[in-house]
């Protein structure tokens, strides 16, 4: 299997099976901690970077034993970068929800959410993980080294957008580096970001 990993256990989801929409580091980020290591493809273009009936395929082919049904909790679609780049995510979650019958979940750096396709694509998982480490545009170049096509305000207006508009669970989630993003200003800033969104965690 090329994209299908797990189940894992997570610590918040539970029995969780993963789903990974790229086969590069294909992200419109450079971030200084990613565990995966740096970008290969550093763009914000959004494309079919894997066919997306290799990926259905796949999931097809995988739970054709289903008892496999029986042994996870939660279907959590990511990628190695960032998963909202790639054009197929809407027909990919929709047949997850179709196949399995299990919650969906999205880890996403929430980058794309001004996007109104991406919105609506994201709109039949139960619950979406965005990332938000700095509302300030320095701290944010410093850790998560952007691509230049990314705005710093329309990524944080997407993310509030998003926020009011998505009807399943966010959780939001801040990675603070010590001496980049953790002053009083930055903090600051965040909770005010954070004000402005509905957030369950």
């Amino acid at each position: 299997m090329d994209h299908i990993f797990g189940p894992v256990n997570s610590r918040r989801l539970g029995r969780s099976l993963g789903i990974d929409l790229l086969s590069e580091k294909v992200c419109n980020l450079n971030c200084i901690y990613c565990e995966i290591g740096a970008t290969t493809h550093l763009t914000c273009e959004r494309a079919e970077y894997v066919p997306t009936a290799e990926i259905i395929g796949e999931i097809d082919r995988y739970f054709q034993d289903t008892e496999r049904l029986r042994e996870i909790d939660v279907v959590t679609v990511t990628a190695s970068g960032e998963p909202t780049l790639h054009s197929g995510l809407g027909r990919i979650l929709a047949h997850l929800k179709e196949k399995t019958g299990k919650p969906l979940a999205v880890l996403t750096n929430g980058t794309t959410l001004m996007d109104a396709q991406v919105r609506r694509e994201l709109s039949p998982a139960d619950v979406v993980i965005p990332s938000l480490d700095s509302a300030r545009e320095q701290s944010f170049r410093k850790l998560d080294r952007p691509a230049l096509c990314l705005d710093l305000g329309e990524i944080i207006n997407g993310l509030v957008r998003f926020s009011h508009e998505y009807s399943g669970k966010l959780w939001l989630e801040i990675l603070f580096s010590r001496g980049i993003n953790d002053t009083d200003d930055d903090i600051h800033a965040l909770q005010m970001v954070i004000d402005r969104m509905r957030v369950d965690r």
